[in-house]
């Protein structure tokens, strides 16, 4: 087991920004959640066999990606909401409800930058986007999380004041039970990505194993047979036995993101050292995330079962350790959604992900703007060596454009563009030339603060 230094720690009177107070509010849910695990002998999974099909969104529809969605089914989870549907108190003012007594609120985080001078004076982002290159290299842009807080649609008495909308909700998640011949759970998009072989490298399923692994040196996941995790003795417990299934696998193709000419993770040398054991977890939370999104939970893996320890202890002596986790986890399952949904797609399935719904989106409302239109983009726009997930250019309600995008899966929030622009992006078909209006828009608003801000967020954010 490893042991790390203790750097995030904070003294009881230090001031925490909202951001810092989400940081340990997720931190303090990952602990909890993986005591009950042990003390369960890690038979339950990780939001305790509760999941429900889809991702977390707001009221109007817009899913909630990366750290956010995970943590918000695990509030669902965990508190026994029967949907993940989320209200700012705004929104639920305009409903005409109200906050129950004594409801709590979870965090929703994004990120936003600080820039300053050689002296510690602000500059705006905006006279700072005006500079030359060679003037910015006089400032200092710091990125930092911020928050603003939700409710769970049952924390509310929407319920009451209006039905109608409150069941439309809930069935949004209603997802029929889908058994194969044996009675296991079946997934067609996942199937069908096996059977054509459409992952980043081939998946092995169809051989009988004695366990399931990714191979680094020959870029190759095996899996055992579905039949080999037929073992339940009822057909509650052999309909879960499918999920295992489809849950090993994703774990492995969570692994096998980390490659250099991937997503470039460093997994370590050897079992049980601190690398490979934050590997681990990064796998275990990305499948976690993926059944989720599917309708599944995701049990803790035998040889995972170790590691529980020492991710509960580096968590309690370094909250920070989570970001660190959650922006592989994030990026890793953006890439398996995305395989998953194309599948989906072409089995004439609804996709999990906002940008690959042909349908209307909502900002969240701390950016206080209405989206009446999002074009469907690639999954990650890479500009300056920046990687941005979730790039769209959107068409407002007003007529006016904007552009939105996310980084380490925490989105950016949303900026305008000019109408020419918007207009001209809109008329482009599909290619290279649309997508580079679409990396420079990106480059433009959003690219100098972070190309500036990688070498000193990565310090901010590093761990031991």
């Amino acid at each position: 087991m490893y042991k790390r230094k203790n750097t995030g720690s904070t003294t009881s009177g230090e001031h925490k920004s909202a951001g810092q107070k989400a940081v340990d509010k997720f931190t303090e849910m990952m602990i909890t959640r993986m005591e009950e695990m042990k003390a369960g002998d890690w038979k339950k999974g990780w939001i305790d066999g509760k999941a429900v099909f889809g991702m977390p969104q707001n009221i109007s529809g817009r899913n909630y990606s990366g750290s956010n969605s995970f943590f918000l089914q695990m509030d669902a989870a965990m508190h026994g909401y029967r949907t993940p549907v989320y209200m700012t108190f705004l929104q639920i003012q305009k409903e005409g409800a109200h906050v129950n007594k004594g409801a709590t609120a979870m965090p929703v985080i994004y990120w936003d930058f600080t820039i300053q001078d050689k002296d510690g004076k602000r500059v705006s982002s905006s006279d700072y986007r005006n500079m030359s290159k060679e003037e910015q290299k006089q400032y200092t842009v710091i990125p930092f999380l911020k928050a603003y807080n939700v409710f769970n649609v049952e924390q509310t008495n929407l319920e009451e004041v209006n039905k109608e909308k409150y069941d439309k909700l809930m069935a949004r998640f209603t997802a029929p039970e889908i058994k194969d011949a044996k009675g296991m759970y079946e997934n067609a998009a996942l199937d069908r990505l096996f059977e054509r072989q459409e992952w980043v490298c081939p998946i092995q399923v169809d051989r009988q194993s004695s366990s399931a692994y990714y191979s680094p040196s020959r870029d190759r996941i095996v899996v055992p047979m579905k039949e080999q995790f037929n073992i339940g003795t009822t057909p509650e417990e052999t309909y879960k036995d499918g999920m295992e299934y489809y849950s090993s696998a994703l774990h492995e193709m969570a692994h096998s993101t980390g490659t250099p000419e991937r997503l470039n993770r460093t997994k370590g040398d050897k079992f049980g050292d601190e690398k490979y054991a934050k590997e681990e977890l990064v796998a275990e939370l990305t499948a976690a995330n993926v059944g989720y999104a599917m309708g599944f939970d995701k049990r803790i893996l035998d040889n995972n079962a170790a590691y529980l320890d020492g991710w509960i202890d580096v968590l309690k002596e370094n909250p920070k350790f989570i970001v660190s986790v959650m922006a592989d986890v994030n990026k890793a399952s953006a890439m398996v959604l995305e395989a998953v949904d194309k599948q989906r797609i072409a089995l004439g399935q609804d996709p999990l992900l906002d940008k690959n719904k042909e349908r209307s989106a909502e900002q969240p409302e701390v950016a206080k703007t209405e989206v009446a239109v999002m074009a469907a983009e690639p999954a990650v726009a890479k500009t300056e060596g920046v990687k941005f997930e979730d790039a769209a250019i959107i068409k407002k309600k007003n007529g006016e454009y904007a552009i939105r995008a996310s980084y380490q899966g925490v989105e950016l929030g949303m900026k305008p563009i000019d109408r020419e622009t918007g207009n001209r992006y809109f008329l482009m078909p599909e290619g290279k030339e649309k997508q580079a209006v679409l990396s420079a828009e990106l480059n433009s608003k959003f690219g100098k603060e972070i190309v500036h801000s990688v070498r000193q967020e990565s310090r901010s954010m590093k761990i031991g």
